[in-house]
């Protein structure tokens, strides 16, 4: 396999990109001088030695804007610490921020359990959260979790099954538990509506 379609097989790897869009990416390579395509080599090479994932939500942040292993929304103290949304991805968690319309603390589950899915505990974080919920629970500093998935099939399943796991502790400590209110439509994926349907869908949550 030459080059050019050993890079396209690459590019074909990331979610959402089919062969034809992978090979125009390689083309518009091919265009571009020298320096751009070192820049590029040596951000590839730089992104997993200057980035990190959050022990407490697992978001992906830049270690030079913190000195713990926080990302700065867990380390803001002025955050408030009652609500914990769960979404599934980075792109998510970066949405809702921009609302500017939540103003808790979130949790990165990694993932969605489709239908059907034999082994759901090893495509999201589930303990990982149901350790996080207990642990805040049992501390008094949480009251309620927001379930912020994508209105699609496999947001809903994957809702029903983090609930499941959750229903002890839930149970346990009285926690509230919500999902966003219906401004978003069915089949959206969570990381494309704009801001106010955001903010629509956090105000109305259920």
């Amino acid at each position: 396999m030459d080059t050019i379609n050993k890079l396209t097989e690459r590019f074909s790897q990331f979610p959402g990109i089919g062969p034809r869009q992978a090979k125009r990416f390689v083309y518009f390579l091919l265009t571009r001088n020298k320096n751009f395509s070192e820049e590029l080599s040596q951000l590839l090479l730089e992104i997993k030695n200057d980035v990190s994932v959050c022990t407490s939500c697992f978001h992906f942040f830049n270690e030079t804007t913190s000195s713990t292993k926080e990302c700065a929304i867990c380390s803001n103290q002025n955050r408030n610490t009652d609500t914990l949304m769960v979404v599934h991805r980075d792109a998510d968690f970066e949405n809702i921020e921009r609302s500017g319309v939540y103003n808790g603390l979130y949790f990165i589950i990694g993932g969605t359990v489709p239908l059907l899915e034999k082994n759901p505990e090893q495509r999201v974080r589930s303990k990982e959260l149901s350790t996080l919920v207990e642990s805040r629970a049992s501390q008094n500093k949480l009251k309620e979790v927001v379930f912020a998935f994508s209105v699609n099939p496999d947001g809903e399943n994957t809702r029903i099954y983090t609930e499941g796991v959750l229903a002890p502790v839930i149970k346990k400590y009285s926690l509230k538990t919500s999902t966003l209110g219906r401004g978003l439509s069915t089949g959206t994926e969570l990381e494309y509506p704009d801001i106010e349907t955001i903010k629509s869908a956090f105000i109305n949550r259920q």
